[in-house]
């Protein structure tokens, strides 16, 4: 974040430069404001995204809360790791639930309350009620902090 002493500075800049010059250098301005729009935290923390592969075509979504009700593992011994912390979705078919020994952290992105995400093929609605998010198939999930749902 740009704290006062260079938002001066560079408004001041700005007013003794050509107009030409200023059309030119505002998209690097407006570059150092952005934050990563490949990953996203919602306003509580209690969910966080992140596209993830070399191609930034797979949304990985945890939830701090873990998913309630924990569901069960397919199989006994299935998971050797932390199970239900959020869903791995690829671009088409259905999520899976994670089991995963990392995180991907947090994001210096929100996405607020009554925002959307859209972001290589992938669609998230934020909303006070939970998360709900899709793929390029229509498939996805919805994390809250009492209940999920994956479809």
């Amino acid at each position: 974040m740009l704290d006062i002493h260079k938002i001066k500075t560079i408004l001041l800049t700005y007013l003794f430069l050509p107009v030409n010059t200023i059309i030119l250098f505002a998209p690097q301005l407006q570059a150092q404001n952005k934050s990563d729009p490949s990953s996203f935290v919602t306003p509580s923390g209690n969910v966080y995204c992140a596209l993830t592969g070399e191609e930034k075509n797979v949304l990985r979504c945890e939830i701090r809360s873990m998913l309630k009700p924990l569901p069960p593992q397919p199989y006994p011994g299935y998971c050797e790791f932390d199970w239900g912390t959020g869903f791995l979705l690829r671009q088409y078919g259905k999520p899976e639930i994670l089991c995963i020994s990392d995180t991907i952290g947090g994001s210096n992105y929100t996405l607020y309350y009554k925002k959307t995400w859209t972001y290589s093929g992938f669609n998230c609605v934020s909303e006070k009620t939970g998360l709900t998010c899709k793929n390029k198939s229509g498939n996805g999930f919805f994390l809250s902090r009492g209940q999920w749902n994956a479809f």
